[in-house]
């Protein structure tokens, strides 16, 4: 770093610390300031002197470009001077203009700063490391950067001001309050009594907002809203037993009477005693709130939040239509909401959840809790959830008792195959389901199409669906949209009316044309053994009884009440609410509930073992197998790459092949006259052809 720029930072140094740590000391504070505008100074001079002792261009235009830099960052503390008390005052601005002009010289001279400190240090260094001579593009290349990186730090400061005045918070998890469903809206409407509505919430709650907004679309001569601080209404708080805030409560009937029992009673006033006349108590009904705690802040509330209208509707419910009570038969391998029971097609959780939503209190009904005497007084509806074993004659006989006395009653039941050498045990079911006017068909339901593919084999035959709805209260949603809506039927069996009875049997639901009553369950259709390929009835709302009405739904599948069907289908879901709300005689208040809550994913333990396998197993071994065959394509475009770009040998040039000895001349016999010697010129012809040849 050169001396310079050392001044440059001593001196900005200096002036941070006397005017940010040293405020307040005059003394000290004056002497770092002069400090550090003389280390200022000092770096301007030393610059300038070494920007006229430069001979090279490139070390010319660095000390030129350093040097007004080193200006520009003096420049941001003449700006910082404008911020100071002392010179806002001597300006005698209004506060409006006061509070804009702090603004702007606030958020500027920081920025001005950055933009001369940070390229004089990028471009101080490209000149130290080339002391002699430095190319010019390189300067002006290491200005480029310093300038980018210093207004990237400038983004810091404006939207550090944004922030501040804006206080914005961005929520990027989906979250939504519903809006009253149908079913909601149908229950305010057949409230007898009015009902009101009051939120304990604190004022600058977000809560109280979302409350409000739900609340809003419900609010009209049934139903009152209010927003109230508990620690503001401590006697109505107390009658209503809210005991802080985050509670809504939902009140039929008057409070008042209720907050003048709460006061305290009066001292007694010195004189006479006078026997006074006890008041007259109000022996008229006493008002009934139904309380839900929802936490102040929206964080904690959003789980609530999201299933708000089923809350709300379950409270209207208890209020309007008093309790309701339904009863499962237990003790015959009935489908159960048991833990243990871990097949979608055998637990029946997501009916019991909807039924608790829908106001119901849900309780077991077997030998144990008096089936075999009679259905308990509180029953509003019982269900018979495909029993695996025959039930008791007596237990028969109770439900047919409760039938008589206007009941009401969900009978599903199960298809038995007709295999050569299966005995069926009589079940006295088959009793009660003929008094209710229909008889289960033989065989099992089976297509070739439009089937749910759950077993990937031939069993898939038997998962039908099916949009065939006929026009009732039953079936009232999946009806009017059968376009989108099907119900899940697997294993089906079908229904047939009993001829003779005097009941009214409607069939709401009916199957496919194209499928058939499989007779042996072998899952293919043979029509030589009497298979035919045409609709048949799977539910039936059945009415009967003299002065004293009874209702019923029999269905010839218990699977399509299971977390298969209502659990997993909408249709399922939808048909199941209307059967239910016509059995108890509240067709009218049938309709939708809206929810914002992610549906949770369940797995059955097969669907467990999958997936420990394919995590534990599956995925990491593909791993491995895929950076092997890509390691080794890899080495094969190497060797294939090399080979390719290795020159091709050059040919071999043949060698000479060594000329062959000369045989010896045989010496000249003794008698011969020896040769005579050669002449110099000869010598020289010799030596020529010799050296020709070498």
């Amino acid at each position: 770093m050169s001396p310079s720029t050392s001044s440059y930072l001593a001196g900005m140094l200096a002036l941070f610390v006397g005017q940010r740590i040293l405020d307040g000391i005059d003394e000290w504070q004056l002497v770092a300031t002069v400090l550090g505008a003389g280390a200022l100074v000092a770096a301007a001079a030393l610059r300038l002197r070494e920007l006229r002792a430069a001979k090279d261009p490139g070390l010319r235009l660095g000390h030129r470009l350093a040097l007004v830099l080193l200006l520009v960052g003096v420049g941001a503390t003449v700006l910082y001077v404008g911020t100071t008390e002392r010179f806002v005052t001597g300006l005698h601005l209004s506060d409006r203009a006061e509070e804009r002009w702090l603004g702007i010289t606030r958020s500027l001279w920081p920025v001005v700063w950055l933009l001369g400190t940070v390229p004089l240090l990028a471009v101080d260094h490209a000149l130290r490391s080339s002391p002699v001579v430095v190319p010019t593009r390189r300067v002006q290349e290491t200005l480029g950067h310093g300038l980018v990186f210093a207004m990237g730090l400038c983004l810091v400061f404006p939207l550090n001001f944004i922030a501040t005045k804006r206080n914005e918070r961005w929520d990027l998890a989906y979250f939504k309050t519903p809006t009253p469903g149908t079913a909601t809206l149908a229950l305010v409407e057949a409230l007898e009594e009015p009902v009101t509505v009051r939120i304990f919430m604190p004022p600058s709650s977000e809560v109280a907002q979302e409350l409000r907004a739900y609340f809003a679309q419900l609010e009209g001569p049934k139903v009152q809203v209010e927003i109230l601080d508990q620690a503001a209404s401590p006697r109505l708080s107390k009658a209503l037993a809210v005991r802080d805030n985050g509670t809504v409560a939902i009140t039929m009937g008057d409070v008042s009477a209720l907050m003048d029992e709460s006061e305290p009673e009066p001292e007694p006033t010195p004189g006479p005693e006078v026997d006074a006349p006890e008041p007259e108590k109000d022996e008229g009904p006493q008002p009934v709130t139904k309380r839900l705690r929802v936490d102040p802040e929206l964080d904690k509330a959003k789980r609530v939040l999201k299933k708000l209208d089923a809350e709300v509707g379950k409270m209207l419910i208890e209020l309007g239509q008093g309790e309701r009570v339904a009863y499962f038969t237990t003790g015959h391998g009935e489908l159960n909401w048991s833990q243990e029971k871990e097949l979608l097609d055998a637990s029946i959780r997501a009916l019991r959840t909807r039924m608790q939503e829908l106001g119901f209190s849900v309780k077991p009904l077997g030998l144990t809790e008096g089936l075999g005497e009679k259905v308990p007084d509180d029953a509003s509806l019982v269900l018979v959830l495909g029993p695996r074993k025959p039930f008791y004659q007596a237990e028969v006989d109770a439900l047919s008792t409760y039938l008589d006395a206007g009941g009401s009653l969900l009978l599903a039941r199960e298809p038995t195959p007709m295999l050569e050498g299966t005995v069926v045990p009589s079940d006295p079911l088959d009793g009660l389901m003929t008094k209710l006017g229909v008889q289960m068909g033989e065989g099992i339901l089976a297509s070739e199409r439009n089937v749910i593919p759950l077993a990937r084999n031939r069993l898939d035959a038997f998962n039908l669906v099916t949009n065939g709805f006929t026009s009732h209260p039953t079936t009232r949603q999946v009806s009017d949209r059968s376009e989108q809506l099907v119900v899940v039927t697997p294993a089906t069996g079908h229904l047939e009316e009993v001829p003779g009875q005097e009941n009214s049997v409607t069939f709401v639901v009916r199957s496919l044309a194209y499928t058939w009553a499989d007779l042996n369950a072998d899952t293919r259709f043979d029509g030589d053994a009497g298979e035919t390929k045409e609709a048949r009835n799977l539910m039936a709302a059945i009415e009967g009884g003299g002065a004293t009405r009874w209702r019923a739904v029999a269905t010839a599948d218990a699977s399509m009440f299971a977390d298969l069907g209502v659990g997993l289908s909408l249709g399922n879901q939808r048909l199941a609410e209307d059967s239910i709300n016509w059995l108890i005689g509240a067709e009218a208040l049938a309709g939708t509930t809206e929810s914002e809550e992610d549906v949770k994913i369940e797995h059955t333990k097969e669907g467990q073992q999958w997936w420990f396998y394919l995590t534990v197993l599956v995925v990491p071994l593909s791993v491995v197998l895929l950076g092997a065959a890509r390691l080794r394509w890899r080495r094969r475009s190497s060797s294939a790459s090399v080979a390719a770009t290795k020159p091709a040998p050059k040919p071999e040039t043949p060698k000479p092949a060594a000329p062959k000895p000369e045989a010896p001349e045989p010496e000249a016999p003794e008698s011969e006259a020896p040769e005579p010697e050669a002449s110099e010129s000869d010598d020289e012809d010799d030596d020529s052809t010799k050296g020709g040849a070498a």
